[in-house]
């Protein structure tokens, strides 16, 4: 059975498995905290232990998951590629530890059922961690649509612009998986960073009943696909209706320490509207959330909006509720069912060529 909760006499013993390209915003929001210890770190890949060995030098290391699983911990993070989400996952909860896999949770519905079942039979918590829910111009904007400042929300209009110049170095070997998985229609801009935006509406505006996928395809090289340009559109049980835009611009320039690309989302109430200019990279020079209402425009500057800062907020806030500070946990392996199903749904959406309803539970 997993450690009982709350942890309130010591610090959270942490593993971690999986130190790829996702590790580098993940791990660092552990260092100097009293009330976390990273007690394992595992990879198959040496170089990369010894990456993250440099910084947490207390940590057992090894390639060996079994090995990790013989620790004594209280959570894993699953840093995993998505296609070993289902088999790693389930082994770390059947093992008796609580989960954070990164997100999407997972690549087919029937591996997020295992999950949950695993989940269940020993009482553990499953969380994926889904930054773009704790990016602080994110929460602004939630902040801001709940209060009723722009009035009763009646759309969402949100872009991405995937764009090939800019951002930190990826080894390539964080894209081959990618690829691999965008072979069955999984792909990178939909799939993996779409994501992104149905969690960020479903937060917004609950469960999503009907979508519609148009999926395009760019070839970037022979053999290589790029699921772009791309076109969601959906409708949430409210009556909120979104659509979610992805371009392909592989010339254009954004400024980013991190990953790159344009993203914007824009709430349009009642009253006025609400947008965030962006998330991953400085496109738009503008204050990262502006509100407009009444003839007159309000823009949020000082607000971290950076990708680490998502990080460390997502960070603290699982740390609170392991430890019985926060009362709800953000997001919770039910929720993240739910988006998964609907952008599958998406999906499949595509492949028929109409709108579908998004099967409930």
């Amino acid at each position: 059975m997993a450690a009982p909760l709350p942890i309130t006499d010591r610090p959270v013993r942490l593993g971690v498995v999986g130190l790829g390209q996702i590790s580098e915003l993940v791990l660092p929001s552990y260092l100097d905290r009293d009330d976390v210890t990273v007690a394992g770190l595992c990879d198959a890949n040496e170089e990369r232990i010894v990456r993250w060995s440099r910084d947490f030098s207390d940590a057992h290391t090894t390639t060996s998951l079994d090995d990790l699983l013989r620790l004594d911990l209280d959570v894993v993070d699953v840093l995993v590629p998505t296609p070993a989400h289902g088999d790693v996952v389930c082994r770390v909860l059947d093992a008796g530890f609580h989960v954070q896999v990164q997100k999407p949770l997972a690549r087919t519905v029937e591996d997020a059922e295992r999950m949950l079942a695993a989940a269940r039979s020993t009482g553990a918590a499953l969380r994926v961690m889904e930054d773009y829910l704790f990016y602080p111009p994110l929460v602004k904007l939630r902040e801001i649509v709940q209060s009723g400042e722009i009035g009763q929300p009646n759309g969402v209009h949100m872009k991405i612009v995937a764009n090939g110049l800019g951002g930190w170095d990826v080894p390539a070997s964080s894209y081959e998986w990618q690829f691999e998985q965008a072979l069955d229609g999984r792909g990178m801009m939909v799939f993996d960073h779409g994501w992104h935006q149905l969690a960020v509406a479903h937060s917004l505006f609950g469960p999503i009943r009907r979508i519609f996928g148009w999926v395009g395809a760019t070839e970037i090289v022979p053999g290589i696909v790029l699921d772009a340009p791309s076109t969601l559109v959906w409708e949430h049980d409210n009556g909120v209706r979104a659509v979610l835009d992805i371009t392909f611009a592989p010339d254009m320039y954004f400024r980013s320490d991190y990953y790159t690309g344009d993203e914007r989302i824009e709430v349009t109430g009642r009253k006025g509207y609400a947008r965030l200019n962006r998330i991953s990279a400085h496109g738009i020079q503008e204050p990262s959330v502006v509100v407009y209402r009444d003839g007159e425009t309000i823009g949020f500057h000082a607000i971290d909006d950076r990708p680490p800062d998502a990080f460390r907020a997502s960070t603290d806030h699982a740390l609170r509720w392991f430890r019985g500070d926060d009362r709800e946990l953000v997001m919770d392996g039910a929720v993240a069912r739910d988006v998964l199903v609907a952008l599958i749904t998406a999906l499949d959406s595509s492949q028929q060529g109409r709108p579908l309803d998004v099967p409930r539970p």
